[in-house]
């Protein structure tokens, strides 16, 4: 397993086309769990979870992404 992250335009638009994507993987996830403050994958159930901008912040840097704090993000764990 291992966890996914997804952004979209964030609402009012009407366009909700994917426009970020990313497959976190290795220490990507454990830092990843760091942020989410999740203690295991087990705690990202199976849904997707919204990311506050603080959040979307620590990602930006982590992943040197730093448009995607323009996105509504989410999180999810994938098989």
């Amino acid at each position: 397993m291992h966890l996914q992250l997804t952004g979209f335009l964030p609402e009012p638009n009407t366009d909700d086309s994917l426009k970020f994507e990313r497959v976190l993987q290795g220490d990507l996830v454990v830092d990843s769990l760091e942020i989410m403050d999740w203690k295991s994958l087990d705690e990202a159930g199976g849904w997707e979870t919204e990311i506050t901008p603080d959040q979307a912040k620590l990602f930006a840097k982590l992943l040197d992404e730093p448009t995607i704090v323009e996105l509504a993000l989410f999180i999810g764990c994938v098989a």
